[in-house]
């Protein structure tokens, strides 16, 4: 399908409400259904089934359909990809797959994260929560990257490689000389303090690095996706950028 055919197929189905150009997006797009679908299946629990994601993606796609706005400057598969995460991301939570255990010491978590926030005006770390628990870091940090999913950041999104293999993000590297072990194992440590930086943040804040950073948006086009103004997501975006530069020299202090 064309540009200017997909253009006119939104212009018959949202300007005269014609049920079988919608179809025709809609069947167009499964495919971004199926390739979302299928990352995220990695990193759920093994009870869900992909077929389940396919099916809760549907429906984002569906409620992305109904409510785009055509006329705007913004690319349907960037917004859609955005509902159809969310569709799925919601599901998975509503099941409450995990032990109860689990959930009662991730409430405590979030308790303890929120009234920290307040007593010491930045983002408690894991060790500073661990304290006000009277827990490990170690019990902390485990209670969080269990309730993750993959709408945070995908480290390990896939790019087309040279020969149409498929290499990670996080693998690849401008040169084509063997990397030193040392440098790669260093690499590798500040590589995971990241990650765990991106977990402590705000959901919204994740919301909008996973947005400019990975989906490529503007902050025009983010703020347009998530309604609010272009001013408030460059507030989040520096709010999270100064919380991401201050979680690593903490780290790399230690």
């Amino acid at each position: 399908m064309t540009q200017d055919e997909e253009k006119e197929l939104w212009r018959r189905f949202k300007e005269r409400g014609d049920a079988a150009a919608r179809e025709k997006l809609i069947v167009h797009y499964m495919r971004t259904v199926k390739y979302i679908a299928g990352r995220m299946a990695i990193h759920v629990p093994q009870s869900v089934d992909i077929n389940d994601l396919i099916g809760w993606g549907v429906m984002g796609l569906l409620d992305a359909a109904d409510k785009f706005d055509h006329k705007q400057d913004i690319k349907f598969s960037t917004y859609a990809s955005i509902r159809i995460r969310g569709a799925i991301i919601d599901q998975i939570r509503s099941l409450d797959w995990a032990p109860r255990s689990l959930r009662t010491m991730a409430r405590e978590v979030g308790n303890a994260r929120d009234r920290l926030r307040q007593q010491m005006g930045r983002e408690p770390t894991y060790a500073d929560i661990a304290e006000a628990l009277g827990t490990t870091e170690d019990h902390v940090e485990d209670t969080v990257s269990q309730l993750q999913t993959a709408h945070v950041l995908a480290l390990d999104d896939t790019l087309p490689g040279e020969d149409s293999s498929q290499v990670r993000k996080g693998d690849k590297v401008s040169s084509t000389s063997a990397p030193d072990p040392s440098k790669m194992a260093e690499w590798q440590e500040r590589k995971q303090l990241v990650v765990q930086a991106i977990l402590a943040l705000p959901d919204k804040q994740q919301q909008v690095l996973n947005l400019y950073y990975y989906e490529e948006l503007t902050l025009k086009e983010i703020g347009a996706v998530l309604d609010v103004s272009e001013s408030r997501i460059c507030q989040i975006h520096s709010a999270a950028m100064k919380a991401l530069r201050k979680a690593m020299r903490e780290a790399e202090a230690t």
